[in-house]
């Protein structure tokens, strides 16, 4: 049995890709491992939607190119974003890469692999000549194609998971190049969503976060008459997960629909990741966005009206070509108005092939980073009064480690990885990594909260 080791790198969409591979894989009786240095075969999940996740995939190709020498590596595999934009590119500067797999084509990796052992094997490698070695190496394009069906590979023990609702995206924002990468928008069939989520439950997986690259338009180019609202309807009433979350809502799907659905069932949580990208009109309308301020302060005031318990993030793109001081200053202001509970910033990066690219008034780095700290600055403040609502309140809290002294853990406005982190005193109760408890929050920091466990949560 071979060994076989993948690395993901970039978005949960990415997290979803690799465990359609792997579960694939598995089934053809591959020992996946966790140590790469002893792994025979080596899959690189890659990432290439800004510069640093470029820097950070190029990073991990060339490591593991030296377990060629030092490890156990026999081939070495390049898939996801960088792989369907850069083959090319990447198969003439590291020539080491046997072969790569783009985007739309995760099915495709067995046949990959079967390809490159066969070659790997061949006792007449010259009888073909080297462009037809590297076609029979590569599978990509056919960006549009369907969503790929595949039983993935959910590691013992998961309790939370990403579930794919939609792929790809019809927005057309100026400085992205998502949808060169991962084509049009399309959304997966409901019965494919539900198929997947029996099995999920079957698992005892607790938490489920639906996402795509937006999935507000859910529904929209389907014949099935089911929105995102209906979907996540059917959802909370025919299955039993605890938390039901959504991740990436453009500003302008969010309708009174789906918040009244969030509002009338419990399990789906009041968190909204609503990626705004700055908040001053001319910015806005230069990055391609629909809305303008007051239309997003108005929806932000709905919500808060509707939804007071509800937990809302951003993303923010500073430094965006043409951006001048007083529009940053514009931002900083409107963002102390609608005061997020979660903020992430990008410091823009330049991609070739969008309109951006071309856009005059290029900012600089060192000015990015002003601006990027100055903003975190800013939030951070805010950051730490949001979550002085919280202190006195008992919350279901998903406990995600234990340790002697410490246990820390989720409530419903934190989303994994991304947010922040309740640390719990047990008061020597026993925890269980995996099991809901009512924590009362006694504290609370910049981004974490601190709390006592109260009792196990039930549903």
């Amino acid at each position: 049995m071979k060994t076989l080791h993948m690395t993901t790198l970039g978005c949960d969409k990415n997290t979803i890709d690799s465990e359609m591979m792997l579960g694939l894989i598995e089934e053809k009786n591959y020992d996946i491992i966790d140590d790469p240095q002893a792994a025979e075969i080596i899959i690189v999940n890659t990432c290439c939607f800004i510069q640093s996740a470029k820097e950070q995939s190029i990073d991990y190709i060339l490591e593991y190119v030296e377990y060629k020498n030092s490890g156990s590596c026999q081939l070495l595999i390049v898939a996801g974003c960088m792989a369907e934009r850069y083959h090319q590119e990447l198969a003439a500067e590291i020539p080491e890469v046997d072969g790569f797999l783009g985007v739309g084509h995760f099915d495709n990796i067995l046949d990959l692999i079967t390809a490159l052992e066969t070659k790997s094997d061949s006792d007449q490698p010259d009888q073909i000549g080297d462009d037809e070695k590297r076609n029979a190496q590569q599978f990509f394009g056919d960006i549009d194609k369907t969503i790929i069906e595949a039983r993935r590979y959910i590691p013992a023990g998961t309790v939370s998971t990403f579930v794919r609702i939609s792929e790809g995206c019809d927005h057309g924002c100026t400085y992205c190049v998502i949808p060169k990468i991962r084509g049009k928008y399309r959304s997966r069939h409901s019965q494919e969503i539900f198929n997947e989520l029996r099995v999920l439950q079957e698992k005892g997986i607790k938490e489920i976060i639906l996402i795509g690259q937006d999935i507000a338009p859910y529904g929209s180019d389907l014949d099935e008459g089911l929105d995102l609202p209906a979907l996540l309807e059917k959802i909370a009433t025919e299955f039993n997960f605890t938390w039901i979350r959504m991740m990436y809502l453009y500003p302008e799907g969010i309708t009174d629909k789906l918040l009244a659905v969030v509002k009338q069932y419990p399990a789906i949580c009041q968190y909204f990741d609503i990626p705004l990208q700055h908040l001053n009109d001319t910015v806005l309308k230069r990055m391609g966005r629909k809305m303008s301020f007051a239309q997003i302060s108005d929806l932000i005031h709905k919500i808060r009206t509707n939804l007071p318990d509800a937990v809302l993030r951003t993303s923010i793109i500073t430094g965006f070509p043409g951006e001048t001081a007083e529009q940053h200053g514009d931002l900083i202001k409107k963002i102390k108005l609608l005061p997020f509970d979660h903020l992430g910033v990008f410091k823009y990066s330049q991609e070739e092939n969008t309109p951006a690219a071309e856009f005059d008034n290029q900012i600089s780095e060192d000015e990015k980073e002003k601006r990027y700290n100055e903003i975190m600055i800013t939030q951070q403040t805010i950051s730490h009064a949001n979550k002085q609502r919280f202190i006195g309140k008992t919350l279901p809290v998903l406990i995600e480690g234990v340790e002697e002294e410490s246990c820390f853990g989720r409530f419903y406005g934190d989303a994994p990885e991304i947010d922040g982190t309740v640390f719990v005193d047990s008061n020597d109760t026993p925890l269980t990594i995996g099991n809901f408890y009512s924590v009362k929050i006694v504290n609370a920091l910049e981004y974490d909260l601190i709390g006592d466990i109260e009792n196990e949560f039930t549903k």
